[in-house]
């Protein structure tokens, strides 16, 4: 850079650094010299700089362009090429994209409505093959298992024709259950089961006398669709009391109540008909408009809602009865 004198011939910038204040305020006065070949002092002229275009997009935005490019152009061209090089220069990198011949493959999995539908349906058929208490605990423990592994991907992709190790859907936390550490988004009630620490429950003693193993608690071996009515209110009361739905860590809780509701005493004769030519156990003969546990569902519902109104707003309900569609609670 050139030396810079005043109008006097008084340096004011050596040729080398960053400009002084007064050099800076000299030049944008045009007070700033410069000598020429012959010595002589002229008006400093600094050159006009051309400014660095200012980029108009991200890297990311380039790259997800490109991604939309290259499917666009592997869909024009169909079959018939192992692979095509996309390429695209940005202002920071050369981006390259590469597309290959794939076999077709299918999003394989249940979604969350799918799998409690499922549950649903089942339980409430089985309900009526005479299950006893404990046999149901344990299908509705067996069905979790399945269906957990029968989940859609979380991530959405295909699992046909892939080795198997994509991860599935979040499962979901069942009450009354075994307590486990992990929340999931989804809290499914199973009202007719037997509460967690119900004096039905049995426990493990042992007779010192006999040397063997008894089991306490009755109506662990009665039909379960008979005893389940009187396990519904218990369950919902825990449920309104654990830490993770007071803490609005469930987006969706779906309470079970599989029996079969009836509206009118001809189908109520209909239906135990049926039922006896079929060997099925008669159910109890209410409806939803006067279910024994109304009282408590209530209860329970008002406190879904404050649960919305306080802590999460997107919490849903849903009530699944019998082998009815589920209703959603309208909180």
């Amino acid at each position: 850079m050139a030396t810079l004198y005043d109008e006097k011939g008084t340096e004011i910038y050596a040729g080398r650094g960053k400009y002084s204040r007064h050099a800076r305020r000299m030049i944008e006065q045009r007070a700033a010299y410069k000598r020429n070949e012959d010595g002589q002092l002229m008006v400093y002229v600094p050159k006009q700089e051309t400014p660095t275009p200012q980029r108009t997009s991200t890297l990311d935005e380039d790259t997800r362009a490109l991604k939309r490019d290259a499917q666009r152009l592997g869909q024009q061209l169909g079959l018939g090429l192992d692979e095509i090089e996309v390429r695209r220069e940005t202002p920071d990198a050369v981006l390259v994209a590469h597309l290959k011949q794939m076999s077709t493959a299918v999003l394989a999995g249940l979604d969350s409505e799918q799998a409690a539908k499922l549950m649903q349906t089942l339980t409430y058929w089985m309900l009526r093959q005479n299950l006893s208490v404990h046999e149901h605990e344990e299908f509705v423990r067996n069905m979790h298992q399945l269906i957990n592994g029968m989940r859609v991907p979380s991530s959405g992709a295909a699992l046909l024709n892939r080795e198997g190790i994509q991860s599935r859907e979040e499962a979901v936390n069942v009450h009354p259950g075994t307590p486990t550490s992990n929340v999931y988004n989804e809290l499914w009630v199973h009202a007719f089961l037997p509460p967690n620490r119900h004096r039905c429950r049995p426990s493990v003693q042992r007779d010192e006398e006999l040397s063997n193993l008894h089991a306490d608690g009755q109506i662990w071996f009665d039909p379960a669709l008979i005893a389940g009515p009187e396990f519904v209110c218990e369950n919902l009361h825990q449920v309104s009391s654990l830490a993770t739905f007071r803490q609005g860590r469930h987006g969706i809780i779906r309470v079970y109540l599989p029996y079969n509701p009836r509206s009118t005493f001809v189908e109520n004769n209909e239906a135990d008909y049926r039922f006896r030519d079929r060997g099925h156990l008669p159910e109890p003969h209410f409806n939803q408009e006067n279910e024994p546990w109304g009282h408590c569902l209530e209860r329970f519902i008002d406190a879904c809602a404050n649960i919305k109104n306080t802590v999460r707003s997107d919490l849903r309900l849903f009530i699944h009865r019998g082998s009815e569609a589920p209703q959603e609670v309208i909180l």
